[in-house]
């Protein structure tokens, strides 16, 4: 591998984690916000569903922390980052594609940040030490 096509496997994997980092924070919100607002009205097909959010709430927290962790330990080289990241990330997007009836446009931007990290860490992860 010459050095220009390593520079782009590193920039691959900068964009991964800096992806993977920004859906932690928004998980970390949307968690918190899914915690504090927990009540909400969805109307579909004609029916009106109540839906208590906070338990799905958590679960999205606890994402978006490991989340954070875990870009962390891509950016230092760890082997147990990159598998870690891709089973985070597969569970950030099944998280986002659950929760696309209540915030259509935010599911949709996690699931497609969600979906670019596991093409950059599953082609360029083993690229950089």
């Amino acid at each position: 591998m010459t050095t220009t096509d390593t520079t782009k496997a590193s920039g691959w994997v900068l964009f991964a984690t800096t992806m993977f980092a920004l859906v932690g924070v928004f998980n970390i919100f949307f968690g918190l916000t899914l915690i504090i607002d927990n009540e909400w009205l969805v109307l579909s097909a004609g029916e009106l569903w109540y839906l208590d959010t906070a338990v799905w709430g958590w679960i999205t927290l606890v994402i978006g922390v490991l989340a954070l962790i875990v870009a962390w330990g891509v950016l230092s080289g760890q082997t147990w980052a990159q598998v870690v990241g891709l089973i985070m990330a597969g569970l950030a997007v099944l998280d986002s594609f659950f929760l696309v009836a209540i915030y259509p446009l935010w599911g949709i931007i996690v699931l497609v940040l969600s979906v670019l990290v596991i093409y950059a860490l599953a082609v360029h992860g083993d690229e950089v030490s």
